[in-house]
């Protein structure tokens, strides 16, 4: 006797339409996640890129024996530090290749987290994020930093802050339960 049924293979459209259905919920629920994860990254990045900016600049001004700048915007759009070194006249020049430009969801300043008004050195924050004299971080060949600083940047909530001290070292800290660490 013949089967009168033989066996199918393939989705019906309602199948598909239920994968659809459940795909677009899991994209749906992360994305938030995602996008406040996005910005811790950023955030992270832009510091550690400031903090890998002033060791370049610290090592060319041992190597060249030339004092060299870090030189921070915070009133410029979009907000951007950049690496000056001093020619063979005393002037300070640059190249494009060091400039660093801030993401437009991060900024120099602090952010709602930052319950406190002084910053990793004791002193008081600015209220444009940036504590260097002239917004320039000098760091010279033998002498280090002769006024170090801090760098403050932020998405708004969270806030990191790049600590250089007079040796011209960096270090990239976090406010978290009422201290920086």
């Amino acid at each position: 006797m013949k089967k009168l049924f033989k066996h199918r293979f393939g989705v019906t459209i309602t199948e598909v339409m239920v994968i659809v259905v459940i795909i677009g919920i899991l994209v749906a629920s992360t994305s938030f996640i995602l996008r406040r994860v996005g910005r811790h990254f950023r955030l992270t990045g832009a510091a550690t890129q400031f903090k890998q900016d002033c060791t370049l600049a610290r090592q060319m001004a041992l190597e060249k024996n030339k004092t060299f700048l870090v030189r921070c915007f915070p009133d410029s759009t979009p907000q951007f530090w950049q690496i000056f070194r001093v020619d063979s006249a005393g002037f300070f020049s640059t190249d494009n290749r060091w400039r660093y430009e801030l993401h437009r969801l991060i900024h120099f300043g602090v952010g709602s987290d930052v319950s406190g008004s002084t910053g990793p050195d004791g002193n008081p924050i600015p209220s444009d994020g940036v504590s260097f004299p002239a917004n320039a971080l000098a760091l010279m060949p033998r002498r280090g930093a002769p006024q170090p600083g801090v760098v403050y940047l932020t998405d708004g909530t969270e806030t990191r802050a790049v600590l250089v001290n007079s040796m011209g070292s960096a270090t990239v800290m976090q406010y978290k339960n009422g201290s920086w660490q």
